[in-house]
């Protein structure tokens, strides 16, 4: 099982796939909280929640894991050599099980780096204020954890959700119809906090309390329970799917 996991961390970093994804999330992710801090007065940024908020910004990973897992578990359908892997690992459902980890693996890793970037330049900002940091409190460095579990559970949701469709250009654009208009649809009956995108965002909201979203441990464990279910739907869709 590690060396199918292996063979799956290696295809992804041995295309540009995953280098353009890491750019992409670092650059967002400097513009957003870049824009956010210019907007705000000194005073505001020397609040701890202002400064949790531009850390925070890390979060958008999350979205590049998903994405990232949906190409991972549908681009070998479209790149037809999901036949390959399957002559080298008959067993379908340890295949899709290897690219879950894989995933996950991936998103805790943008997640990761995301952070560094976040953490960098609010620290270089806040300096630049001079004005004092909050960086080292307990409110602020729970947005560590939340981050990097919401971006490994998105990762494998994504390789669920590619699983079932084998479709990549599909199931990006399905997730993302979901998050700008389903999502925000749900609100309209008060159960938004229940959908995967608000799961995961409570995830990544960890220590704080929101109308619209669930605490942490809730939100957490709604967010697997979506990442198993379209695990075992695309384990077995993959399973029973034809191969030519």
């Amino acid at each position: 099982m590690i060396r199918l996991v292996r063979a799956e961390l290696l295809k992804l970093g041995s295309t540009r796939l995953w280098l353009w994804l890491g750019l992409l999330t670092l650059a967002l992710v400097a513009l957003l909280l870049l824009l956010t801090a210019a907007n705000n007065s000194p005073a505001e940024i020397a609040q701890r929640g202002h400064q949790r908020d531009l850390v925070s910004f890390a979060a958008v990973s999350a979205l590049i894991a998903l994405i990232l897992g949906i190409v991972g578990s549908a681009g070998e359908y479209a790149h037809q050599t999901i036949g390959q892997t399957f002559l080298v690992s008959p067993v379908r459902e340890r295949v899709v099980a290897a690219k879950l980890s894989a995933g996950a693996l991936s998103g805790f890793v943008l997640a990761a780096l995301a952070l560094v970037e976040s953490f960098g330049l609010t620290a270089v900002w806040v300096a630049g204020k001079s004005v004092p940091s909050h960086l080292g409190s307990h409110e602020v460095l729970l947005a560590v954890p939340g981050t990097l579990m919401a971006a490994a559970i998105a990762g494998a949701i994504g390789v669920g959700l590619g699983a079932l469709l084998r479709r990549q250009t599909a199931g990006i654009v399905l997730s993302l119809i979901w998050l700008l208009v389903g999502e925000p649809l749900l609100a309209v009956a008060g159960v938004q906090r229940y959908a995967p995108g608000h799961a995961i965002a409570a995830v990544t909201d960890a220590g704080r309390r929101s109308s619209e979203l669930l605490r942490f441990w809730p939100g957490t464990l709604v967010a697997l329970v979506y990442a198993a279910v379209l695990a075992v739907a695309g384990a077995l869709a993959v399973s029973r799917s034809d191969v030519t």
